[in-house]
């Protein structure tokens, strides 16, 4: 029998548990980390920090950023991350090892928040329903990953500005677990155009149908393309692969990863923003493969890797946030001014 999920907004498993109210919130504590870690002032006192509380982290498929992302933040907050699977040496799983229930009641007793990522779609929120801990869905298989949700908005908006006021554009597969948690949150504070590049003759994902079609309601000009070229009169432009599924394999923990090229129609290079004398501000999740060419690496309009450094405030907002039982409240539709 399921132990409660309790209390009731305690997760973060997908993109639909957040508020305007809670996007807004996790802004100003990201704010004023960041704030504090660019300090002229070297010498004055940090904030103090509650007491230290440790962060568990779940991972059972490969990451670089997030999974540091989460390890940095819990640091810089004044808490512990530790290594809650470890393939090598945890017993759960194994012929003579440990059920999931119990090994998670085991991580509960170590630790007060577990972070998972996994490419079994269902595993955080059965997770969620075993413990009483918060749970943070650091990614899932082809369902959700919110907290990059979190870091490409909170991007747009200290490298561009207020997302209401932009053009955005979305290049990509629309399985892609990223892009969905994207959109979703954009209903928060829709931009006037949306425009999605994708493979001509494809399906959209449902979800992201969906998700597209809430836009469209608050008001939102939705536009799908077939060439990145006609993306590069807006004002920001995020960027992956194509066909995610090329990837899959490596994505179950395999080290083979296929760099077969994206075609040109969905590849950005520094001559394409050139010709189009274009200020397009460029974001990638990474990794990039070879939608993103190296070229643009010394445009101005490049902000990648100044979007894997925002990751660390809004980490360190999401995890302070959580951390102090503070619920998340997308799932209440009906509150005034949400």
């Amino acid at each position: 029998m399921h132990r409660p999920n309790y209390p009731s907004g305690k997760d973060l498993l997908s993109a639909d548990a957040v508020s305007r109210h809670d996007l807004e919130d996790v802004f100003a504590r990201a704010d004023r980390f960041w704030a504090e870690e660019n300090a002229e002032d070297a010498d004055a006192a940090p904030l103090i920090r509650r007491r230290p509380k440790v962060v568990a982290n779940y991972f059972e498929q490969r990451s670089t950023r997030t999974r540091l992302g989460f390890q940095s933040a819990a640091v810089r907050l004044g808490h512990q991350a530790i290594d809650a699977h470890d393939t090598d040496r945890s017993r759960m799983g194994t012929t003579t090892g440990e059920s999931l229930e119990d090994h998670i009641r085991t991580i509960e007793a170590y630790s007060d928040l577990i972070v998972v990522r996994t490419h079994v779609e269902e595993l955080p929120y059965r997770i969620s329903r075993l413990s009483y801990l918060p749970i943070i869905n650091a990614g899932n298989g082809a369902d959700e990953h919110p907290t990059q949700a979190f870091v490409d908005i909170y991007a747009i908006r200290v490298l561009r500005g207020p997302v209401s006021g932009l053009s955005i554009a979305l290049s990509c597969d629309t399985r892609a677990r990223f892009a969905l948690s994207f959109v979703k949150l954009l209903r928060l504070t829709p931009p006037k155009r949306f425009t999605l590049c994708c493979l001509p003759n494809v399906s959209i994902n449902p979800p992201m149908r969906e998700a597209m079609q809430r836009l469209a309601t608050l008001g939102t000009q939705i536009s799908i393309v077939h060439d990145v070229r006609q993306t590069l009169d807006h004002d920001v432009l995020s960027i992956q692969m194509q066909d995610m599924s090329r990837f899959a394999h490596a994505s179950l923990g395999s080290e083979a990863v296929d760099k077969e090229r994206e075609t040109e129609p969905f590849t950005i290079t520094a001559q394409k923003v050139l010709d189009a004398k274009s200020d397009i501000l460029i974001l990638n999740p990474l990794p990039r493969f070879t939608e993103l060419d190296v070229s643009c690496d010394t445009l101005p309009n490049a902000g990648y890797f100044q979007q894997v450094k925002l990751s660390t405030p809004i980490r360190m907002a999401i995890l302070d946030r959580m951390l102090s039982g503070v619920p998340w409240t997308g799932q209440i539709e009906t509150l005034p001014g949400l």
